[in-house]
């Protein structure tokens, strides 16, 4: 492993339990438990005139990591490293719920570089609801293509 590529780990990790600030009120109750079978990835450019099916493994789960692979076995292979983790919080006193997301990409396929994709994201309830399901796509690829997580508990 390259010095450039430890050092890009490390950043992640360090801040890899960093977020905003939860909203006023609300408190962490946790991460959210995320097994293998409840996530889909997918792939598409932004045209929609590719889309490949994706596979993946939850590499490292302490550090809500995982290997994503779109298009095994053609020529459109692409290989990714995602950062995902989903955080509940409640707000116990106003009945209400919240997840933060943070979805972060480093796209496999390019050199490697201080660039990449990163999304963090609030939803917030006005009840204490149970999450039914979520997606969300980042751009990889200058934006010429997507990766979408989806995740059904």
């Amino acid at each position: 492993m390259t010095t450039f590529a430890k050092t890009l780990l490390g950043f992640l990790f360090a801040f890899s339990s960093l977020s905003t600030a939860a909203p006023v009120g609300f408190s962490k109750v946790g991460n959210k438990a995320i097994a293998e079978e409840n996530v889909v990835f997918k792939y598409q450019s932004s045209d929609g005139t590719i889309e490949l099916q994706c596979t993946h493994v939850f590499d490292k789960p302490e550090l809500s990591d995982w290997d994503v692979w779109c298009g095994k076995g053609t020529k459109w292979l692409r290989q990714f490293r995602v950062h995902f983790l989903v955080r509940h919080y409640e707000n116990r006193g106003a009945q209400r719920s919240a997840f933060e997301v943070l979805y972060w990409v480093i796209d496999r396929n390019q050199p490697m570089s201080k660039a990449f994709s990163s999304t963090s994201s609030w939803v917030q309830f006005k009840n204490l609801s149970t999450l039914e399901s979520m997606s969300f796509s980042q751009g990889v690829e200058n934006d010429y293509a997507y990766l979408t997580v989806e995740l059904k508990p």
